[in-house]
């Protein structure tokens, strides 16, 4: 996976940085899908646990939630009772290969 820094900071000598869409899910997806807080969606480890239990394989994974991000419909959502409770999810404009690329992220991601 390829790597940019998002700043300077320095520990001990070493430069931190960040997986690309890593930044990318904190800076758009993780501001509603928290760890902790569901007052505007769903946890995001609830939804990568579910897609895992239907989904176990990555690319399956990937490719279902990406394509579900990508244009959200209520009939195909595996979170009926939070769309009816939230409202569904909007689209992000974002393209199918970042889309695909937090896919990846959250499949490899330890929670």
């Amino acid at each position: 996976m390829g790597k940019v820094v998002i700043g300077c900071f320095f520990t001990y000598g070493i430069l931190m940085g960040a997986d690309i869409n890593e930044t990318i899910f904190d800076g758009n997806c993780g501001s509603c899908h928290t760890l902790k807080d569901r007052s505007s969606a769903p946890l995001i480890t609830e939804i990568v646990q579910k897609y895992k239990n239907k989904y176990p394989k990555e690319k399956e994974f990937v490719n279902a939630l990406s394509n579900w991000v990508f244009s959200p419909n209520k009939k195909f959502s595996l979170f009926p009772k939070a769309v009816n409770y939230y409202g569904l999810m909007p689209e992000l404009g974002m393209d199918k290969d970042t889309l695909r690329g937090i896919g990846k992220y959250l499949f490899e991601r330890k929670f």
